[in-house]
């Protein structure tokens, strides 16, 4: 008979297949956007979301998404200067706003 496993011991194993600290890791691209694309890009283009190799970036309009497709290039070379495992970026056009709010102002 075989006796149940400890469960601090199946833990690491499910977490490292499921590559969770990579997904992890890669959500601080998320958080940085603004440092990596600039306040103006910012305004108009919000990381987010990320999987195991994509960022997924909400766009303003169909101008920003091709001008942001243009720059991908570019703009993948300054995430990898945070040694994450993305390696594409898939832009979309957001329902609303992108930008971030400031204080006091209405949503």
């Amino acid at each position: 008979m075989k006796f149940p496993e400890r469960i601090g011991r199946i833990i690491p194993r499910v977490l490292k297949t499921m590559d969770i600290n990579g997904t992890l890791k890669n959500w601080q691209v998320v958080e940085k956007w603004e440092t990596i694309v600039g306040a103006n890009i910012a305004r108009h283009a919000r990381a987010v979301s990320v999987d195991a190799e994509n960022l997924f970036v909400a766009v303003d309009n169909p101008v920003w998404q091709a001008q942001l497709f243009l720059m991908k290039s570019d703009i993948l070379k300054k995430i990898q200067q945070y040694d994450v495992k993305i390696k594409d970026i898939r832009f979309r056009i957001a329902d609303g706003p992108t930008g971030r709010r400031g204080h006091g102002e209405k949503s």
